[in-house]
């Protein structure tokens, strides 16, 4: 339907209101519901805008300092600052997550054996103008979302509690106690770089470390980091660290001299170097010293 056929938001109202009240609470309900989960989304592929946040841990600690950029007329400096963030893994036992979640089924992975409470229907999710039927899937080390054509091809079945159960508490006895996030901040003078700064995550957060004073600045993650690195300090690549620092800021190949490159990509997930331009006596040696 065309947005200038859709009723005037009154008469949605109107109607809404002339529902049964049970009606009215099962409407507002799934509203909600789905505000939710669009929240979440947001906030796990780090888009939600909540202002300035305040980041909490159980131990916060500063493990580097980079001066990124000075200003040449104020003198004013923009900074990296490298954080281990420490926070204990709370998971819930089996029976008290069912309970949470009523609308998900206790199934189990048979290819993997790992446990999950998921969905019992497909939900539709937003992403600009893309509709995509997801469902939510609820593990003891957290929750994520998969694609309808996915579940549907994968080896998920349903279970009975008991079996559920069994698997759900041997999964969350072997999660570790702790555990720990490595991210940036980028502090100081912004405003200047602000076009250059990546825009995948622009949540602002307020710190303070662990024996440190406090700060506020825009978060980063590796990759962005590096991007900037390769940016503000290396334009002419010599050494050897500016030639890997250059390398991880970039997808370009990084000229390394004698006809070899040192090439960024990103495989399965993981992010690795790749050397060109090597012949296979090299590669011999390279093998050879561990390389």
């Amino acid at each position: 339907m065309l947005l200038e056929e859709l009723p005037p938001i009154q008469r949605f109202l109107n109607r809404v209101l002339a529902l049964p009240i049970h009606m009215q609470n099962a409407l507002f309900a799934e509203f909600m519901r789905r505000i939710a989960d669009q929240s979440e989304r947001a906030r796990a592929a780090g888009t939600l805008d909540l202002g300035v946040e305040t980041l909490r841990g159980e131990k916060i600690e500063q493990v580097s300092t980079e001066d990124l950029w000075t200003c040449p007329k104020s003198g004013a400096v923009t900074r990296i600052i490298g954080l281990e963030v420490t926070d204990p893994v709370y998971v819930l036992v089996a029976e008290e997550a069912i309970s949470r979640n009523p609308d998900k089924l206790p199934m189990v992975n048979r290819a993997s054996g790992r446990a999950a409470l998921i969905s019992a229907r497909p939900m539709q999710m937003y992403d600009e103008d893309i509709v995509t039927l997801m469902r939510k899937a609820v593990r003891p080390n957290g929750s994520s979302y998969l694609e309808e054509a996915r579940f549907e091809s994968s080896a998920w079945e349903e279970i009975d509690r008991p079996e559920f159960a069994q698997i759900w508490e041997a999964e969350a006895a072997s999660l570790p106690k702790t555990t720990t996030t490595k991210l940036y901040l980028l502090t100081g003078l912004l405003l200047p770089i602000w076009k250059d700064i990546p825009t995948t995550n622009e949540r602002i957060y307020r710190v303070t470390p662990d024996g440190a004073t406090a700060m506020i600045g825009r978060t980063l993650s590796e990759e962005g980091a590096a991007s900037l690195r390769a940016r503000f300090l290396v334009s002419n690549p010599q050494t050897p660290q500016e030639m890997l620092t250059a390398a991880l800021g970039t997808t370009a190949p990084v000229d390394l001299g004698r006809g070899l490159t040192l090439t960024r990509r990103r495989v399965a997930g993981e992010m690795r170097l790749e050397l060109g331009g090597a012949d296979r006596g090299m590669i011999d040696g390279l093998n050879a010293k561990g390389s």
